[in-house]
């Protein structure tokens, strides 16, 4: 068995020698950074332009139009008379989206016989849609509200209670993860350290593939548990090392180059960020043993992304999941490590406040080397009978 420097130095010529690993580790991660980054670079969309279809052209029709002309996020680009019109100005991205108020529109909503009002949206550009969308939402309700606290009113019904009736459920939002309402400042920090999971995962994925088919570990059945933790871990040490660089340079510099939310402990973040490694780094090593081929591994894991992250609970809660899932999302480290990250960056969370999602970090980190070593003893006794 080689020493433990011999196989570190070995793991940095197998990193040099192979194109695919020196770019997913070394070069991907700032590349993803800043290209997946400059998408929501400008977080904060304004005077969004759109159209409108103003079929009814009365009093109530041009007030809506009004209104929406208002909103900071919207911008009514021009009216029309026509929806011909309004789509050739759609399909030319002169605007974003249509609003079509249809005929009748006032005389249907005074007498609360209730009108439809549509609208065209360009769904290529989901943050100016998403955006446009909730402005005209917003104008409409509030519209409607109104209109209902009118008819209240002229059927003599007191004014407190006309209010009541207009909107007798008023939406309360606070913002917990997400105070600027945004979607970029929400999703950007996590895309971020998704990018750091995953080249981690893939580049040292292929290096133990490597390892167990063609490495010293090949002969399995003369490795003991310790050796095969020491050629991982010398293995591993430069993606540790690396790692934790670029933990450092994203928190020190390329968060604060998005205006991104980055408040707590720098300290807490790395050692953190450490444990989040160490894990990855042992999932990696179980996982990575049941591939025959460097390029298997990666076809299967660069799909792996999304239903990881979907599962994460960073987009949707974990107590909401079907219970199989729940069991899931709590073995992967992306669970904890998202929710105290969110704990750091945004609520400047202390380590006291954080201590539970500490503590589940370090069970996943043990239970990753039993992982390991339940495989190894797998893989041994195979070798041993071959």
């Amino acid at each position: 068995m080689k020493s433990w420097f011999s196989i570190f130095t070995d793991e940095l010529k197998l990193i040099i020698q192979d194109k695919s690993i020196l770019l997913t580790c070394l070069v991907a991660p700032v590349l993803y950074a800043f290209f997946i980054g400059s998408i929501y670079k400008d977080k904060e969309v304004t005077q969004i332009p759109i159209a409108v279809v103003d079929m009814d052209h009365t009093s109530l029709s041009r007030k809506i139009s009004d209104l929406v002309d208002t909103n900071e996020k919207v911008k009514v680009y021009g009216h029309y008379s026509s929806l011909e019109n309004a789509m050739e100005s759609f399909n030319n991205l002169e605007v974003q989206g249509i609003l079509i108020i249809p005929k009748h529109f006032q005389k249907k909503t005074m007498n609360l016989d209730g009108s439809t009002i549509q609208l065209i949206l360009n769904n290529t550009k989901f943050l100016t849609s998403n955006e446009v969308n909730k402005g005209v939402q917003q104008v409409v309700l509030t519209v409607a509200g109104g209109v209902r606290m009118k008819y209240f009113i002229s059927n003599k019904i007191p004014i407190e209670l006309a209010k009541q009736q207009a909107q007798p459920i008023l939406p309360v939002i606070k913002s917990v993860y997400n105070a600027t309402n945004n979607y970029g400042d929400f999703l950007l920090p996590i895309l971020l350290i998704l990018i750091l999971q995953q080249t981690l995962i893939i580049s040292f994925g292929q290096s133990a593939v490597h390892e167990l088919q063609h490495g010293t570990l090949k002969h399995m059945q003369n490795a003991s548990f310790f050796d095969f933790m020491k050629v991982f871990s010398a293995k591993s040490f430069y993606y540790v090392l690396l790692y934790i660089a670029y933990f450092f340079v994203f928190y020190k510099f390329i968060f604060p180059f998005y205006f991104l939310n980055f408040k707590g402990s720098l300290f807490l973040h790395l050692v953190l960020s450490t444990i989040f490694i160490l894990i990855v780094l042992e999932y990696t090593i179980f996982l990575a043993s049941f591939f025959k081929t460097t390029i298997g591994w990666t076809e299967i894991l660069a799909f792996s992304t999304y239903p990881l992250f979907l599962v994460s609970g960073y987009s949707w809660p974990v107590d909401s999941m079907p219970k199989l899932i729940q069991y899931f999302a709590n073995l992967m480290p992306s669970t904890p490590f998202y929710k105290v990250f969110n704990m750091l960056s945004v609520e400047g969370a202390e380590f006291d406040q954080i201590r539970s999602e500490f503590i589940h970090l370090l069970l996943l980190l043990l239970f990753g080397y039993l992982l390991l070593y339940i495989r190894y003893k797998f893989l041994h006794t195979k070798k041993v009978k071959t």
